[in-house]
């Protein structure tokens, strides 16, 4: 069976142009509120991923992330990164970090100016996601399933 994932490739400017049409037939305060919440979430998982990192260059390359990702407006980010949440539900839901862990992301990551950041977001959460507590995990899987949630709800508005 395809890995769902894979079905989930990135959108071009066509495919955004029509969602956003799609999302301003909708109540722009709840679109809002979900883009927002998203994007916290967002912005909440790399300062957790912040706050465990050792190695200098990681946490380097993690600040410049974090920088574009916050001139980067909301619903580009919810847009954009909607769908891949959406096909990895079942893994959210199980916590399948396995899944997670081995994927390999490439296929899915957009080809422009952010693409190194994402891949290093990536390989810093895989280097560093064995050795946290069963706590600490478990805070990644809240995080995980609040953007589940603020898809559920998209689509529930948009579908």
């Amino acid at each position: 069976m395809a890995d769902p994932i894979e079905q989930a490739k990135p959108l071009t400017d066509a495919e955004v142009d029509e969602i956003m049409r799609r999302i301003s037939r909708c109540d722009q305060k709840v679109i809002t509120d979900i883009f927002e919440e998203f994007c916290n979430t967002l912005n909440s998982i790399i300062i957790l991923v912040l706050k465990q990192l050792k190695d200098e260059r990681e946490i380097v390359q993690l600040e410049q992330l974090r920088r574009v990702l916050n001139i980067t407006p909301a619903f580009e980010k919810f847009i954009r990164a909607k769908d891949k949440v959406w096909a990895v539900r079942n893994h959210i839901v199980n916590k399948n970090a396995k899944y997670f862990l081995e994927k390999d992301y490439s296929s899915l990551i957009k080809k422009d100016s952010r693409q190194t950041f994402i891949e290093s977001l990536m390989e810093i959460v895989r280097d560093n996601f064995e050795p946290l507590s069963d706590s600490e995990k478990d805070l990644y899987w809240r995080k995980a399933s609040r953007l589940l949630n603020c898809v559920a709800r998209f689509k529930q508005l948009t579908d």
